[in-house]
């Protein structure tokens, strides 16, 4: 033993629960995405348009990296069940790989 082991049920549990996260969280911005540039409610006749265009990007910027984030925990939890997937795979391939060669031998 190496001292390195994957509990496969308890990763694979955490995985669902990060997709599932991050699912919701994306869905939780929608209404944000929804509003569009928030600026135009001002009614604003170009007074100020600095403000308006720093807070528009300010904004646009925001939700980039909120809508990143969501799409992080639904990439590490896909990440994490092809880990199970993976790990699972391999440790069925040892077992069969070494009966073979028991039978080899015998």
């Amino acid at each position: 033993m190496t001292g390195l082991e994957i509990a496969l049920g308890a990763v694979g549990q955490e995985a669902s629960r990060i997709r599932t996260h991050g699912e919701e969280y994306g869905a939780a911005l929608a209404p944000m995405h929804s509003r569009g540039d928030g600026v135009s409610s001002w009614g604003d006749d170009g007074l100020f348009a600095i403000f308006t265009s720093a807070y528009a990007e300010s904004r646009a910027v925001s939700m980039a990296a909120l809508s990143g984030l969501s799409e992080e925990m639904g990439g590490t939890g896909h990440g994490l069940q092809t880990v199970v997937k993976n790990t699972g795979d391999t440790e069925a391939t040892n077992v069969q790989t070494i009966q073979d060669l028991g039978r080899a031998w015998a």
